[in-house]
């Protein structure tokens, strides 16, 4: 679990702010195990999300996307696809030892 305290929150807030994250970390990477050989984006993930009724910024989905990449869970790859931002975005896997 990876949150940022950068307010400086406390207490009941920052315990919420901690279990949030963690069901962030582990939704966004149970997305990745359910399919092993797809690559994503941040914003596909953050998609998949919305479908689920997560509402999560996307700030929110890459900071999960780069907690588990350096816990060795997922891996950045060098394969762009066009982010609906009209802008070019890597793409993730599952690193095939997680699996």
């Amino acid at each position: 679990m990876t949150y940022y305290n950068t307010n400086e929150n406390a207490g009941e807030y920052l315990r919420e702010a901690w279990t949030q994250t963690a069901k962030q970390n582990e939704l966004i990477l149970q997305l990745f195990v359910d399919n092993p050989t797809q690559g994503y984006s941040p914003e596909d993930i953050e998609s998949r999300c919305l479908d689920l009724g997560k509402i999560w910024p996307l700030t929110s989905v890459r900071r999960a996307m780069s907690t588990l990449t350096k816990q060795g869970k997922l891996t950045k790859t060098n394969e762009l696809q066009r982010s609906y931002y009209g802008k070019n975005a890597h793409l993730w896997r599952l690193n095939d030892q997680t699996t």
